[in-house]
């Protein structure tokens, strides 16, 4: 039990070593290739503004921030970092990155924690100071800290440590530890067994020897660095490679080449938001323009370079983009361009103490000086030249100032100067040894080399393409999917659009029904004297009551009425000829579409009912169509019904011992507004001051006519 509780936490602590181990890498990866969104993800899960002077503070400032100490001050390490990489947007810029040191500063205690100030420290007075000397002092001091450490935070740190280092000395033209640093940052980066940091260094390492015209090696590194990003998929590291090719098919003289590759980088950086390398782009673009002799072009291009760095605050590069403005108007001899654009580069290199910039500068002004014949101008830059590069141990530089000195000299005719001049450069030439950066390598050598280099692009290509039709083919899938379960989805929708179609239909004739016969009824009647009906024009309307049968449910029952019913609709039908539809039980109505009179319906339908020895009284109220004469004025035909309802009223007041129909025609000069709610009382007047025609079978003095005004139930309708 005893061992195998051993086994269990060995175990346990191997899989919590390896997660690290794993989740460190994965933050130097995330550090390199997408800073910005790193920068914005762990600036949002600290509150600022943080203070504390001591270890006691800032363990409590990590508790209030929810983080044991060893987590917040990993996450301020890695904002300090983020603050310091080109291509950060931050709101304060460098302010932020010396806050954070400081306050690491306070807390440092490790080996590790101190040369991570240390390193910071180098980084800051690096990127904000250009002290690149001093920069290094940091550098070489945080390595000294961990110099014998293995741990993996130990080991990522050293191999940060030494890509800065390679580029600082790179930087200052000191090519031999430059070269050194590099070699080492790549064998770290082989003992960490990672492929993306592998590759960065192959990169670094293509870089150095590209800048040492050793065209030969960088293109073995770079091949080597192709080759391994096909393993992954890292836009940021990608299109980087391509702008460092771009600079090697440059100095290859390969044109088209060079500037395929500018192109396709800045595409990928303007898609990535790096607007730091998409000026590098646009400086590569105008070097292959101007080394075609295409100055104007380069011109543009160099000037969208300086919009780029302005709307960024680089002012360096604003200053290395001035000096190549510079030197692209001296190729067009515009030479009082070359020199405004010269000294404002001046002014930038001075500020900035960058003196290895600026000795190429003082040595380019000195050639528009010379071309102008200002020997007093050319004397004066070139001993500046002269003095920084014998600072900076430049020995190629040294000899070119000393060479616009000493033809500056002759110009102005002292001699002296020009003989002292001279046996320097005799001096110089004697003590520098073959600084030949590429040696004689057979052709065949750096064609092997392009191959490999194209051929391992050409299969990263081919694996971007296998992964994008990868992707291609699992979106189809998924769209298929998504369009068969949208065409199921639609098929069922529209099948219960169908089946809820039939069923409105059916409710929709449901209502036109009589409830217990299932005839047609008053819905049904009120729908075919609209006047949108398809049905014939209506001529006539006919209201027909069996007194007899209108309580013929409460009497015999309602299988009975309903047979009853039935029984006189189809007589009313078979003797008429028009539609009949059923009000009530005892009632029906008639709508005639041929002129017909109303005792001639009368006359019918009593030849029907007793032809079928069905002895009954009924009484007709009966109207013709259009009441009004202007046959544009409509009546609702609830109003019609209602008309006709009046008529079988005064029929049902006539004596009951034989059938009766009363008729009611409005004369021409009848106004609309006789017909209008309540209706009853509207005609009851018109028919007093004979404004509606009567006409019935019987004495017109008989009639009854319902009386609205002594109905002592019409006050109800106020609760309507």
């Amino acid at each position: 039990m005893h061992k195998f509780i051993v086994i269990f936490v060995t175990l346990l602590i191997s899989i919590s070593v390896q997660t690290l181990a794993a989740d460190l890498e994965i933050e130097e990866i995330e550090l390199r290739e997408t800073p910005q969104k790193m920068y914005d993800r762990l600036n949002q899960s600290i509150s600022f503004p943080i203070s504390f002077k001591n270890r006691e503070q800032f363990e409590r400032a990590a508790q209030e921030q929810g983080y044991s100490p060893d987590e917040f001050e990993h996450i301020l390490q890695l904002l300090a970092r983020l603050n310091l990489e080109p291509n950060v947007k931050t709101k304060v810029e460098f302010q932020d990155a010396n806050s954070l040191i400081e306050l690491l500063t306070s807390i440092a205690q490790t080996p590790l924690e101190q040369a991570t100030v240390a390193m910071l420290k180098g980084r800051y007075i690096g990127r904000t100071e250009q002290k690149y000397q001093e920069a290094i002092a940091f550098y070489n001091q945080a390595l000294s800290h961990i110099n014998d450490s293995v741990d993996l935070g130990s080991m990522l740190l050293k191999h940060t440590i030494h890509e800065h280092l390679g580029l600082l000395h790179l930087v200052i033209r000191q090519d031999v530890p430059a070269l050194m640093h590099f070699h080492t940052y790549r064998d770290i980066a082989y003992k960490l067994r990672n492929d993306y940091l592998i590759a960065a260094a192959e990169s670094k390492l293509g870089h150095y020897y590209n800048k040492n015209q050793q065209l030969t090696k960088s293109l073995q590194h770079y091949s080597e660095a192709v080759r391994l990003s096909n393993r992954s998929n890292y836009p940021s590291m990608k299109t980087h490679l391509q702008l460092q090719l771009a600079k090697v098919y440059r100095d290859l003289k390969q044109w088209d080449e060079a500037l395929k590759n500018a192109h396709e980088a800045a595409a990928g950086f303007k898609k990535l938001g790096n607007d730091t390398y998409l000026s590098s782009c646009m400086t590569v673009i105008a070097m292959v323009y101007g080394e075609q002799g295409d100055w104007n072009r380069a011109i543009d291009y160099y000037l969208n370079a300086q919009q780029l760095d302005a709307k960024r605050g680089n002012y360096i590069a604003q200053g290395l983009n001035f000096h190549n403005l510079g030197q692209a108007y001296s190729h067009l001899n515009d030479n009082v361009n070359a020199l405004k654009y010269l000294l404002m580069a001046n002014k930038i290199f001075t500020d900035k103490q960058s003196h290895h910039y600026l000795v190429y500068n003082e040595l380019l002004i000195g050639e528009i000086a010379q071309s102008k014949q200002d020997w007093t101008l050319m004397m004066s830059h070139a001993e500046h030249a002269l003095a920084l590069a014998s600072n900076l141990a430049l020995l190629d530089e040294q000899k070119s100032a000393l060479t616009q000195i000493a033809l500056s000299a002759e110009k102005m005719q002292d001699q002296a100067k020009v003989i002292s001049t001279q046996k320097r450069i005799i001096e110089l030439n004697n003590t520098s040894k073959n600084t030949a950066k590429d040696p004689a390598v057979a052709a065949s050598v750096l064609a092997e080399q392009q191959l490999k280099l194209e051929l391992n692009m050409v299969q990263g290509k081919l694996n971007d393409a296998i992964e994008s039709a990868k992707e291609t083919n699992k979106l189809l899938a998924l769209s298929g999917v998504i369009l068969t379960l949208l065409v199921i989805a639609i098929i069922a929708l529209l099948n219960q659009r169908q089946k809820s179609r039939r069923q409105n239909e059916s409710l929709l004739q449901l209502t036109l029904e009589e409830p217990f016969t299932h005839h047609k009824g008053y819905a049904a009647l009120l729908r075919d004297l609209g006047p949108n009906t398809p049905h014939t024009r209506t001529t006539a309307l006919a209201l027909i009551e069996f007194r007899d049968h209108l309580m013929t449910d409460l009497n015999h029952g309602q299988y009975f009425a309903n047979a009853i019913t039935c029984q006189l609709a189809s007589h009313i039908s078979n003797s008429l000829f028009m539609p009949v539809y059923v009000i009530r039980q005892g009632l029906f109505a008639v709508r005639f579409t041929e002129t017909v009179d109303p005792q001639q319906a009368l006359t019918q339908l009593q030849q029907q009912l007793d032809k079928n020895a069905f002895t009954a009284i009924f009484n007709l109220g009966f109207i013709n169509l259009p009441l009004l004469t202007k046959t544009e004025i409509n009546i609702a035909p609830k109003l019609l019904f209602e008309t006709v309802q009046m008529a079988l009223a005064g029929a049902r007041s006539l004596p009951s011992n034989t059938c009766h129909y009363v008729s009611l025609r409005a004369l021409d000069f009848v106004p609309p507004t006789l017909f209008a709610d309540p209706l009853f009382l509207h005609l009851e007047k018109g028919i007093e001051r004979g404004l509606i025609r009567v006409e019935t079978n019987a004495m017109k003095e008989d009639i009854v006519w319902p009386c609205w005004e002594n109905n002592q139930n019409r006050h109800l309708l106020g609760n309507i």
